[in-house]
């Protein structure tokens, strides 16, 4: 008998969850579960939603995936989902990935907006596998990599603060500091280049002045209402601030975190390429130290606003595989 599709969507907190809850439109209209990592982000966005959260791994602790495997058996035989839909990464999809493979059901994989031109390390390991693989950026590198567009969708209607004071600091939720952006804006403060109050999600970095307005986390909606009003925002390398500074047309700057500083634990992390192709679609630009960025912040209104967004192709691509099940 054909049983009623049941959807385990699966990701890490961050970027990864903010992705896939753009799809909502798609997975609202079936039975569906969510597992995650908690934190204030995904505390507050599944209060009335099922939900399990879950430890990260990490490939150089590749034991920390068998500490994952009970937790998933448990949730996987207690839903017993028809379909798992995940956007990585692989330190939350992996060990669901090889249940799914083992146990034939669906798992259905969304690689990251960041990647442009190439598959995240998790979107790598799958098509080694011949494993589809659904890009958000036309590519023809790989038969299995299928392009399905943005699962990003735009915002219709919404008001920013036109008496906005504020610039927007954020460095993102990664464990290691990145104490050189925030240092590097402090000292623009200082130097009188940025005139603006700065607001700062500073994460797991600490830092103290009496020129900055510092916290560590936020809930979603707090961020969003920070990008929206910011006057322009100053980020990590980060698909979701990027992609919602795109949806509420905020100029927004990019230094990127860099492994000699220890701000990445191997080289490999955090290999996007997002804002380079958004910085030559004019969008963006991209900075690697205090002096480049107060000249970019000297051009700011340079940069393009009103990037477009549909995730319809997606949505009817996801449906199609539920449904033809």
């Amino acid at each position: 008998m054909k049983r009623e599709p049941k959807i385990g969507l699966i990701c890490t907190a961050g970027g990864h969850f903010e992705r896939l809850t753009n799809l909502s439109d798609f997975y609202d209209r079936y039975d569906h579960f969510w597992v995650t990592n908690k934190n204030k982000q995904t505390t507050s966005a599944l209060t009335n939603q099922r939900k399990y959260f879950v430890e990260l791994a990490h490939y150089k602790k590749p034991w920390t995936y068998l500490w994952q495997m009970p937790f998933f058996l448990r949730v996987f035989l207690t839903e017993k989902p028809t379909h798992i839909l995940s956007t990585g990464s692989g330190r939350t999809a992996l060990v669901p990935f090889v249940i799914a493979h083992l146990t034939g059901i669906r798992f259905v994989y969304i690689d990251t907006f960041s990647r442009v031109y190439g598959c995240s390390k998790f979107g790598s390991f799958l098509l080694k596998f011949r494993h589809p693989v659904f890009r958000q950026w036309e590519t023809h590198d790989d038969q299995n990599a299928v392009y399905v567009g943005p699962v990003f969708r735009g915002v219709n209607g919404f008001r920013k603060d036109k008496n906005s004071d504020y610039i927007f600091v954020t460095l993102g939720t990664r464990g290691e500091s990145y104490k050189r952006l925030i240092t590097a804006v402090d000292d623009l403060v200082k130097q009188g280049i940025i005139k603006e109050r700065v607001v700062v999600q500073a994460g797991h970095t600490k830092h103290e002045s009496a020129r900055l307005s510092v916290f560590d986390f936020c809930t979603a909606e707090e961020m969003e209402e920070l990008i929206r009003n910011a006057k322009y925002v100053i980020t990590q390398e980060s698909a979701g601030v990027g992609t919602a500074c795109l949806k509420y047309q905020t100029r927004f700057l990019v230094m990127p975190r860099e492994y000699r500083y220890g701000e990445l634990p191997s080289q490999s992390d955090m290999m996007e390429d997002l804002h380079v192709k958004l910085e030559e679609m004019g969008y963006t630009a991209v900075v690697h130290n205090a002096k480049e960025l107060g000249e970019a912040i000297g051009r700011l209104d340079r940069l393009r606003t009103g990037f477009e967004f549909d995730n319809t192709m997606a949505i009817n691509r996801l449906t199609e595989i539920v449904e033809e099940s």
